[in-house]
């Protein structure tokens, strides 16, 4: 019995590490408030300070299962230069990872009304696997808790005016190893994810404005994620729509601008594969803090994806 533990406890590890492998970056339905996350040419692109506060908890119900909370903040720092920060938290069962990077971007004035910026993403990510707390003390792969520091690099390119924007980039150009060579979990590693963005702005009148978007991630060894998503925002202030991610979920959203410095979003993922016969899907919580987005000194030149 104590060896069917023992492996049972070993295949814990390795579905984790194989989480990990699969979705590496935390996956986000709101991934229009944490742009910069994904793409480091996107910091300062708004023309103001923007912080953003965000909650995902995946699975709801399950015990052990996906949660991430991010926080994020990035600005202009004069004409062409823009810098972020972001503190990404994501957990799954024993196996938790925090992420520390900074963001700069520069920008070219292509026209009056476009413009071309690139990113350059520094930092890296804290790793930890409590695997002492599987309760195992005679395994001698499973009776140390892992942790590392593995630092990482990123880049992007972001083309937008104020109608349309396409998005290019990496967050892990240095591919790492989670676990230690000699141990029998060593199972998990970070390949480049890339990220594939495009959206536009059709004016539906003086009101209505239809937003649609697609985003795709890609990594080596699984399946290309496809994000497609269409909302509807109205006077600026209330945004309600509907995300499909392929062959897995289908996402409502909604977000409300309370004030000219403060947008608050919500939205629920439905499991469309298997597993949505075990859980109750993912809620996602942001609140979006603009500083100076109405000010006189505001930048006029934006990106579809600020509002």
């Amino acid at each position: 019995m104590k060896i069917t533990i023992n492996y049972i406890a070993i295949i814990l590890v390795v579905m984790i590490g194989l989480q990990s492998y699969a979705q590496q970056e935390p996956l986000y339905t709101q991934y229009y408030n944490n742009f910069n996350l994904i793409n480091p040419a996107y910091s300062g692109s708004n023309g103001h300070l923007t912080a953003t506060a965000n909650i995902r908890s995946q699975w709801a119900g399950e015990t052990g299962s996906p949660e991430t909370q991010t926080f994020s903040i990035h600005g202009a720092m004069g004409k062409n230069v823009g810098l972020g920060l972001s503190v990404v938290h994501d957990e799954v069962f024993i196996w938790k990872n925090t992420s520390v990077f900074a963001d700069f971007s520069y920008a070219l004035e292509l026209t009056e009304t476009s413009t071309l910026s690139f990113g350059l993403k520094a930092g890296g990510s804290f790793l930890n696997v409590s695997l002492q707390d599987l309760g195992i003390n005679d395994d001698p792969n499973l009776n140390e808790n892992i942790n590392q520091f593995n630092p990482n690099i990123g880049a992007g390119v972001l083309y937008y005016t104020n109608k349309f924007y396409a998005s290019l980039s990496t967050v892990n150009l240095l591919e790492t190893e989670h676990y230690d060579e000699n141990s029998t979990v060593s199972t998990a590693s970070d390949n480049m994810v890339f990220y594939l963005s495009v959206g536009y702005v059709v004016d539906l009148g003086e009101a209505f404005k239809l937003r649609p978007s697609i985003l795709l991630r890609g990594v080596d060894g699984s399946p290309l994620s496809t994000d497609l998503s269409v909302t509807i925002l109205w006077n600026n202030r209330l945004e309600f729509g509907l995300s499909h991610r392929f062959d897995e979920s289908i996402s409502g959203m909604f977000q409300v601008r309370v004030n000219n410095t403060i947008k608050v979003g919500y939205s629920y993922d439905s499991l469309t594969n298997n597993l949505g016969n075990y859980n109750n899907g993912s809620h996602e919580i942001s609140l979006v803090f603009d500083f100076g987005s109405k000010g006189k000194h505001a930048s006029k030149k934006r990106t579809p994806l600020f509002w």
